[in-house]
């Protein structure tokens, strides 16, 4: 009898625990892991740290509101690019086999998301390119599987020359980092510019090689030539530098600077007092410039922002944060976290964000974000300069048009043949 009713107990413990097992199945649903590759050691860490602790604000909020498909919760798997081409590579391959993420997201550097870009279409896995911006991603080697929800060196250039062409400047010299992101950014501005305005003249031009720390010798020989303006794709640590060390040659009272990313606070909070007032800076986002009827959202993310970091948020920090949103919102209307259709609700699709409402052109999975000029100065307010006389420029106004990324590719592919 004793034998029976523990048969009979047992029984019906297993079955609860069964129960229970089903129950569980039912409810905790399998997340869905994104890979976030960044540089996060060396030179672009400074820049890096706050886009990944952006993408993380994102996710916290999407996932204390129920996840995505009817309660997956976003997880990330992310991993250091170190700057290079081949790490980034092999990191992409390893988030993809190995820690089976859907799709990856990053990088900073516009050689390293070439690299990436490739083997994704390899691999057959979507890449969304969040802060690099060479068009050549999305034009000559743009391809189905590489999305970019962000503005590009075409756009960019584009709206600095649009700013530039209503002065009164006429001879231009150029410096840039000699790779990709310089070259290319520095002949959009003055395709464009000699577009938009007759009579310009480019003096010379000069290509330091990246993370240069010494740049007298770039300073004088830019000052000898005596130009109107100065044409600036430098970035981060090196822009940083050129500026402290021009400032001691009077640098800027000589010419008119013109410098992209400039407006950013990963430029003008390091320089603080040293950054000259009057330079013309690109910014895609500043966080006391809210786009129209988007200040109290604006407000929120960045009290969420500086109570995480300590810090007001950049414009690689906002791209973090809204392409987790673009994302999230193309995987409810796939209703699937997986490449392919996901790729179909991305392309051709429209996106409410924070920095106003972007599409994601179908023909080569580029962004239509708007992007800025404004003029530095001084306000109490700040230890750093801030921008004013600020122009937008529409997204569409300067982006390459579906025929131009036709043309453009065609020639990519002859010259390659």
């Amino acid at each position: 009898m004793r034998g029976y009713l523990w048969r009979r107990g047992s029984g019906a413990v297993v079955a609860l625990l069964l129960c229970s097992a089903v129950t569980a199945l039912a409810t905790d649903k399998p997340s869905i892991k994104i890979g976030l590759l960044y540089s996060l050691s060396g030179m672009a860490a400074v820049v890096t740290e706050g886009t990944v602790h952006a993408h993380e604000i994102a996710a916290d909020e999407i996932n204390a509101k129920g996840g995505l498909l009817g309660g997956r919760k976003i997880e990330y798997v992310t991993r250091d690019d170190k700057l290079k081409p081949g790490e980034a590579v092999k990191e992409f391959r390893r988030m993809v086999t190995r820690d089976n993420v859907e799709f990856v997201m990053g990088v900073i550097s516009s050689g390293v998301a070439l690299a990436v870009s490739e083997v994704a279409k390899e691999m057959q896995v979507l890449f969304v390119n969040t802060i690099a911006q060479t068009a050549a991603l999305t034009e000559e080697h743009g391809h189905q599987y590489v999305i970019r929800t962000n503005t590009n060196s075409t756009v960019i250039g584009r709206t600095a020359a649009l700013a530039a062409s209503q002065g009164r400047w006429k001879t231009y010299y150029f410096i840039g980092p000699d790779y990709e992101w310089g070259h290319r950014v520095n002949a959009d501005f003055w395709e464009f510019l000699q577009h938009k305005k007759e009579g310009v003249q480019k003096l010379d031009e000069l290509w330091p090689k990246l993370g240069e720390r010494d740049f007298s010798s770039h300073i004088t020989t830019i000052l000898n030539a005596k130009p109107d303006a100065v044409f600036s794709s430098l970035w981060g640590g090196d822009l940083i530098a050129f500026v402290k060390q021009a400032n001691t040659y009077g640098f800027f009272d000589k010419v008119q600077f013109i410098s992209t990313g400039a407006g950013d606070l990963d430029i003008l909070k390091p320089l603080g007092a040293e950054m000259p007032d009057g330079v013309m800076a690109t910014f895609s986002y500043a966080f006391d410039l809210p786009v129209a009827g988007k200040e109290k959202e604006n407000e929120d993310f960045v009290a969420k922002f500086k109570a995480r970091t300590g810090y007001d948020p950049k414009s690689g920090d906002i791209m973090g944060y809204i392409s987790t949103y673009i994302l999230a919102s193309a995987i409810e209307q796939a209703g699937s976290a997986e490449t392919a259709p996901l790729l179909q609700a991305l392309r051709g699709g429209t996106f409410k964000t924070l920095l106003g409402d972007v599409t994601i052109r179908d023909f080569d999975g580029q962004a239509t974000f708007g992007y800025y000029t404004g003029v530095t100065f001084t306000n109490p307010q700040f230890p750093f300069k801030r921008l004013k006389n600020v122009l937008r420029a529409e997204g569409e106004e300067v982006l390459h048009t579906r025929a131009e990324v036709v043309k453009i590719r065609a020639e990519h592919h002859k010259a390659k043949n």
